[in-house]
């Protein structure tokens, strides 16, 4: 293993006991994404499982697009890997409160996985749920495009499609 491992500590808030995640310490594009995929391959693998199996690959690579592979300080400051954003103490579940510039913030990784999966499992995501429910072997690029047209990047989910698919194809080089 030529890059750096990110570093973890164990973080026990409000009774949950969690895995707090660091800056990437890597520079170079190739190793950012290793590290990225070393310290969150599990946490996605359970978003996975409770997300009716939505793929692993996107998930990391949204997650490691919108943090800049544990690089962004506003991610890691609230463990939020994927912005989602803070409406109050009930939603996204497990949420610790607002976190910098409005996201919701979580006490570590798993926590950050639990409410993604979930986020994703709402109304909003009927058509990407249904898709997972009726299929036994998901198309990531399916998947990300029901994921952009329900609006999760914004207004433009056409730019947002064509991003996350970039990432996704940082991730699979690498796995």
């Amino acid at each position: 293993m030529a890059y750096k491992a990110i570093p973890t500590e164990p973080v026990k808030i409000d009774g949950v006991r969690d895995t707090y995640v660091g800056i990437n310490p890597n520079t170079n594009g190739d190793d950012k994404i290793r590290a990225f995929i070393d310290a969150f391959k599990r946490v996605a693998e359970d978003a996975s499982d409770d997300c009716y199996g939505l793929p692993v690959d996107l998930i990391l690579a949204m997650w490691g697009g919108e943090s800049g592979w544990s690089k962004n300080e506003t991610q890691v400051n609230n463990q939020n890997w994927s912005n989602m954003s803070y409406v109050d103490s009930s939603y996204p579940v497990g949420n610790i409160g607002e976190g910098e510039d409005g996201w919701a913030a979580f006490p570590g990784r798993k926590t950050h996985g639990k409410a993604f999966s979930r986020f994703l499992k709402g109304d909003r995501y009927s058509k990407l749920t249904n898709y997972l429910k009726n299929t036994a072997d998901p198309d990531s690029k399916k998947c990300a495009r029901y994921i952009a047209d329900a609006g999760y990047g914004g207004s433009n989910h056409d730019r947002y499609y064509k991003e996350v698919i970039d990432y996704l194809d940082s991730v699979r080089k690498r796995l």
